[in-house]
């Protein structure tokens, strides 16, 4: 599947983070930030986070 362009709001410290664990790992912030997405997806597809406990591991 052909993946989309979307935009995200960060604080600095996020992207300073981001940034920075990025350069250590030779990877670019929207590799990163895709990559966590997927496993805050996979997560909460596993059935671990809902919205009744606060996006909390049950």
């Amino acid at each position: 599947m052909p993946e989309k362009p979307t935009s995200v709001r960060l604080s600095d410290a996020q992207k300073q983070a981001l940034d920075a664990i990025g350069e250590r790992e030779d990877r670019s912030r929207s590799w990163l930030i895709s990559k966590a997405i997927d496993e805050y997806i996979g997560r909460h597809r596993a059935g671990g986070e809902t919205a009744a406990n606060g996006g909390e591991p049950q």
